[in-house]
């Protein structure tokens, strides 16, 4: 008893218990037609939010007023160089995701160089540079019409028991993020200046540098 107590006083599990209420009455709706389908549905859809909710933990986590407000153009734009570059090939899959993956640590590392060179906010430094990275996007995608190489497209819809891989990988992710942020240097460091900027760099913790790889993060 006193171990559910425990668990209900966490706020993220009405989240989890929220959800299941939905599904449950979305199946009582629809006579149990689809259940399993809703479940795999919204554990690939899951997986984009989750990765993105843990990059936005990290930055909100260096403490008040740093969040980043970009993220959404950012993976539009990532996505637009992702398919140009893969273009159809399954051989260059592996250079499409490294380019994805350079797009957006350069716009990470841009918005935390507006934010320490020009002494602004971090919600209206990444807010302005979004609607830079919109403006690029709409016109590097402008008519983008490439479809997803054939093994990336399985890649993505590949399944174990119903639950996509790609949600499997994302609980891992999940884990060495939370040992990253609990158990190493730059986690530590991380919390630190979210608690005292001033005494994280009194003990000797290096905040530029770290909130710039947070950003770029």
């Amino acid at each position: 008893m006193t171990s559910v107590k425990s668990l209900l006083a966490k706020p993220w599990i009405w989240s989890f218990i929220g959800a299941l209420l939905v599904w449950l009455a979305t199946i009582a709706f629809t006579g149990g037609y689809g259940a399993g389908g809703m479940v795999t549905a919204a554990l690939s859809l899951a997986v984009f939010t989750v990765i993105v909710g843990v990059g936005q933990m990290f930055v909100i986590t260096l403490g008040p007023g740093n969040v980043d407000l970009s993220l959404p153009a950012n993976i539009g734009l990532a996505s637009a160089v992702a398919m140009k570059v893969m273009d159809g090939n399954d051989s260059m899959i592996a250079v499409g995701l490294l380019a994805a993956l350079a797009c957006g640590a350069a716009i990470g590392a841009a918005n935390y160089l507006l934010i320490w060179a020009l002494r602004i906010p971090p919600i209206i430094a990444t807010l302005s540079a979004s609607f830079i990275i919109q403006s690029i996007d709409i016109s590097y995608g402008r008519g983008l019409q490439i479809k997803p190489p054939p093994g990336f497209a399985d890649f993505a819809n590949w399944q174990i028991l119903g639950i996509p891989v790609l949600a499997i990988l994302t609980v891992l992710f999940t884990i060495g993020a939370a040992v990253a942020l609990q158990r190493m240097i730059y986690g530590r460091s991380v919390l630190a200046i979210g608690q005292n900027i001033r005494a994280a760099w009194l003990a000797g913790v290096s905040v530029g540098r770290i909130r710039f790889l947070t950003y770029t993060l």
